[in-house]
């Protein structure tokens, strides 16, 4: 151990040498200063109950040695009377962590999408921004109960949903901070919703559309010269998710090197459930997307976009603008309820297990986890609903191949 007595001419003398070097003070038992590559710190060291506990004081250029003394003594006769002092302030710190601090590492622990992300981001931003830098402890039952109440007033599917997310977030922030074994708050203030029956009842949508209804909706998807380069992309993607059943965003952030004409299959790998999901193309389905390689432009994406993400989302005026045109009301969703609809009330031999697989839904049972299950098994059901769609249409089977060209187009959105 090197002894000196610590002041700033001894200080200003002290200079790195290929390691960390501790400097102890002469005067002060466990007063130091530690010496790295970069900086030199005040630092006091001592046992407590058997165990060394050392902590940083401060900088040697924020702290004046005369500062950093009266603080080691402080420190160190805290440490006398069996006090661990980092872990004191651990605890401080921990009951101090604020909903934006909880949140910030929410984000970056999570394995969720960007766009759920945004979705979060946008709770805190427009519902609990006067929150953001209150001590988590300090968010009580009558506040979330008072502000759920009056969030509902102007959205209860809103309110649900950003409630939804304050809820999980509480429920992280409660084990990840952890204070003498035991959670950061007993439990979720969010439960009072639960408890008091105030959760919004919104009605789950069950819009889609209807069989009579393709061959309008399906015509209303072609191609016309009035269409923007915008209208015939979302128009593209419609079609598609007609044919796959996928979600919006699954089809809009699709890239070519994910569409494999060879061997007729598609792979969505940002997905709601981060699990691959890898589809058979009928033979309507890979013309199309042939027919959309064929054209396509320099970008990556199926359904490219001039936007920063290079692929087209955040569409809900321009789909609005379709289902006027075409006079059928729909949204990106319903289209996918059509899907699954048709699958389950119009083709024979669908199960209740392969139309999971088909929507790329979670199984929720323990039999489900020992089926082996092959992607290909899953072409005839495709197929099958594929056909059926283009017999709703009034497409001729002779003439399925060539019902439409789609050029591919760079779009703004």
């Amino acid at each position: 151990m090197k002894f000196i007595k610590i002041c700033k001419m001894t200080i200003d003398g002290l200079n790195y040498s290929n390691s960390d070097e501790f400097y102890w003070d002469s005067d002060i038992k466990g007063f130091a200063v530690k010496i790295t590559k970069t900086k030199k710190t005040f630092v006091v060291q001592s046992r407590v109950n058997g165990r060394t506990i050392r902590k940083n004081i401060g900088s040697c250029s924020v702290f004046t040695p005369d500062e950093a003394r009266k603080l080691a003594k402080k420190f160190l006769g805290e440490m006398a009377q069996g006090i661990d002092i980092n872990y004191r302030e651990k605890v401080s710190n921990a009951k101090n962590t604020t909903l934006q601090m909880a949140f910030d590492e929410y984000i970056a622990i999570k394995n969720i999408t960007e766009s759920t992300k945004t979705k979060y981001k946008r709770s805190m931003r427009l519902r609990f921004n006067d929150w953001k830098d209150k001590p988590i402890p300090s968010i009580t039952r009558e506040m979330i109960e008072a502000r759920f109440i009056e969030a509902s007033k102007s959205s209860k599917s809103i309110a649900n949903s950003d409630f939804r997310f304050l809820r999980a977030l509480l429920n992280f922030a409660m084990e990840k901070y952890i204070i003498e074994g035991e959670p950061l708050i007993p439990s979720n203030p969010c439960n009072r919703l639960k408890a008091l029956n105030l959760w919004n009842k919104i009605p789950r949508k069950r819009s889609y559309v209807h069989p009579s209804q393709i061959k309008t909706f399906f015509t209303g998807l072609q191609h016309n010269e009035n269409d923007s380069d915008c209208v015939k992309t979302v128009k593209n993607q419609c079609l598609f998710i007609l044919f796959t059943g996928c979600r919006d965003q699954e089809a809009g952030k699709l890239q070519w090197c994910n569409v494999d004409l060879d061997l007729k299959t598609i792979t969505f790998e940002n997905t709601k459930n981060h699990k691959e999901h890898i589809l058979p193309m009928g033979t309507y389905l890979y013309d199309f997307l042939l027919s959309l390689k064929q054209n396509r432009g320099i970008s990556p994406y199926v359904f490219p976009a001039n936007n920063n993400s290079g692929h087209v989302e955040n569409q809900r005026k321009t789909v609005q603008y379709i289902a006027e045109t075409s006079g059928i009301k729909f949204s990106l969703h319903d289209i996918r309820r059509t899907f699954a609809s048709i699958a389950n009330n119009h083709i024979a031999g669908i199960t209740n297990f392969t139309l999971k697989k088909l929507l790329n839904h979670s199984e929720d049972d323990v039999t489900a986890g020992y089926i082996q299950f092959e992607i290909e098994s899953l072409r005839r059901p495709m197929q099958m609903i594929e056909d059926y769609i283009l017999k709703q249409a009034g497409v001729k089977e002779n003439e399925t191949n060539k019902v439409v060209e789609f050029p591919q187009t760079n779009v703004g959105m």
